[in-house]
């Protein structure tokens, strides 16, 4: 079988995605191999989700670390109901914060940035 389309798909899907969109990739991918009992790629997803960390916000990217090493830990402990578990959480949270910014971006409201006011400001702008 060919798999070359396929593989042109997925790559036009990474090199198109966001960094949040990438990071929910990497937890679909750490899901999956667990779900399918590939310990070593969901430790491979793991290791690369927690390069993907922004040391510049110290606090944040501290707990999600030690959230990803608790992670691994259950993986090679066998137990990986637990770390599938933690890791589902986690993608919900992060896809529900991306879409949170998605929809402040939307309507202009995420940073009151000049050039970013809502539909009702421009009109009462004209008015």
């Amino acid at each position: 079988m060919n798999h070359d389309g396929v593989d042109a798909y997925r790559q036009s899907q990474v090199s198109s995605a966001s960094p949040g969109q990438l990071v929910l990739m990497l937890y679909d991918y750490v899901i999956k191999c667990l779900k399918d009992s590939d310990q070593r790629g969901a430790c491979k997803g793991i290791v690369e989700l927690m390069g993907a960390l922004d040391v510049d916000y110290q606090e944040i990217s501290g707990r999600l670390f030690s959230l990803y090493e608790f992670c691994l830990d259950q993986i090679k402990k066998g137990n990986t109901e637990e770390a599938c578990k933690m890791l589902c959480e986690m993608r919900e949270m992060w896809a529900a914060a991306i879409g949170n910014l998605t929809a402040e971006a939307g309507t202009g409201e995420s940073q009151g940035e000049p050039g970013t006011e809502t539909t009702k400001e421009k009109t009462d702008v004209i008015a």
